[in-house]
């Protein structure tokens, strides 16, 4: 691949799709010490701000990492996860991570969660704010709502490892049938930059989760706000 000034395609952008072809294709192993942006300017014909663009852009991708007064470095490139059999869609919940609890709130009304949940905007919810780990390394920022009139415990702090599932099933008795799920992406914002360890609008992975019981009753929202440095997600269907 080379540079090709003659198209409209930013400079940077086409310095970053050559480094990024280099780690995808293997020509750049783990741990790799890329050149130094002068080497990489001067290789492309291009400005040194060019090259520490495209860089920035790979770092906030999670694919290299700049270490201060060493260089950078290509990172462990994510490993691949089916989406079916992810912790967070899972319907036991059985996984080796831990959370932080950030902040709970009983009896408060969420009327832009009440109506994705078409219940009535006066609906009163448990709130929880949670931070999960996996290895010790925080991963995602999680958000869930359940009604409060199905919640066990009233005002009752919950444990900050707790399964939501284990609560809805073990401690409310109620039988779940399915969940529907929401994909999209964001940027980091400050909060979730100070969070999640991450760069000022990283790119971000939105899960969203409605729950339902056998009844056909929604019982649980939840939203988990991922960083895409570690885990890279796939759906795999069967076609008989």
């Amino acid at each position: 691949m080379e540079i090709d000034k003659s198209k409209t395609t930013p400079l940077y952008s086409q310095v970053e799709r050559i480094l990024e072809n280099n780690i995808i294709t293997g020509n750049w192993n783990e741990g790799f010490q890329l050149p130094t942006e002068n080497e990489l300017a001067k290789l492309y014909d291009v400005s040194n701000i060019t090259v520490k663009r495209a860089i920035i852009n790979l770092v906030d991708k999670g694919m290299l990492v700049r270490q201060r007064g060493r260089g950078t470095f290509v990172t462990e490139l994510p490993k691949e996860k089916n989406i079916h059999r992810s912790e967070f869609l899972r319907m036991e919940e059985k996984i080796s991570s831990s959370h932080d609890l950030i902040k709970s709130e009983f009896n408060q009304s969420y009327p832009a969660i009440a109506k994705k949940l078409e219940m009535d905007v006066e609906t009163e919810f448990v709130y929880l704010e949670r931070t999960g780990y996996e290895a010790g390394e925080v991963v995602s920022l999680e958000y869930t709502y359940i009604p409060q009139n199905i919640w066990p415990h009233i005002k009752e702090k919950p444990n900050k490892d707790v399964f939501i599932y284990d609560v809805l099933e073990k401690e409310c008795g109620i039988a779940l049938a399915r969940s529907k799920n929401y994909f999209s992406a964001a940027v980091a914002n400050e909060k979730e930059m100070e969070l999640l360890g991450v760069r000022l609008n990283t790119p971000l992975f939105v899960w969203e989760r409605i729950t339902y019981s056998e009844k056909g009753n929604p019982v649980e929202y939840s939203k988990f706000i991922m960083k895409q440095d570690k885990d890279k997600y796939y759906m795999e269907l069967e076609l008989n």
